[in-house]
């Protein structure tokens, strides 16, 4: 039988994980992003350098894993928001996209992830490889069997997720230069722009 206080590997691990994760959080909202590093992060988590980079290949590494969980939140709730029409599904995904984006980062943060995508040649979102990509695509697959065939045939579905997600960069970047720029105004433009976009390649 299995000593109640036994604790595997995996869940020690997953335990130590959370922690240094936890840890970075307080400490992001304490200091913020760039006044912390690695030795302070360990310390608050009573861990070794050693055990950290088991887990995290640097201080950067622990801000993608928050974009992913990101990613995740938005894939759990679309599940709640599913919708015959695609443009209406699309635009209930750009909302999540742009609620939890504010509701789990500051500007600050936003910039460093963007940092990160240019200085590590990642791409956070036009990668394939994206949860936030794969839910941008399935609704681009239902939007190309609307297109107007006659006149657009050739616009395949990746032309089509890649243009939305190429205009939701385009408002990131937006957002991050104008400093008194607000996050649901530009919600509402990227919609705006990707809707009267769409609608002129859309059969009527």
């Amino acid at each position: 039988m299995k000593d109640k206080n036994y604790i595997s590997r995996k869940e020690q691990a997953t335990i130590t994980k959370k922690r240094i994760f936890d840890t970075t959080m307080v400490l992001i909202h304490k200091k913020g992003y760039n006044k912390i590093t690695i030795r302070e992060i360990c310390q608050n988590a009573e861990i070794s350098i050693g055990t950290f980079y088991l887990y995290f290949l640097s201080k950067d590494d622990i801000l993608l894993d928050m974009y992913n969980k990101l990613n995740q939140k938005i894939t759990d709730a679309m599940t709640q928001h599913l919708t015959t029409n695609p443009m209406e599904q699309l635009k209930i995904l750009i909302h999540l996209f742009f609620y939890n984006l504010q509701n789990s980062f500051d500007r600050e943060l936003i910039n460093e992830i963007y940092r990160i995508t240019i200085s590590q040649n990642k791409d956070m979102l036009l990668s394939e490889g994206q949860p936030f990509y794969n839910l941008i695509f399935k609704v681009s697959e239902q939007l190309k069997l609307q297109l107007n065939s006659k006149f657009y045939d050739n616009i395949t579905e990746y032309i089509i997720a890649r243009k939305i997600i190429i205009l939701i960069n385009g408002y990131i970047f937006r957002l991050l230069i104008a400093q008194n720029s607000d996050f649901d105004k530009i919600e509402q433009d990227c919609i705006s722009d990707i809707t009267d976009f769409l609608s002129l390649y859309l059969s009527n």
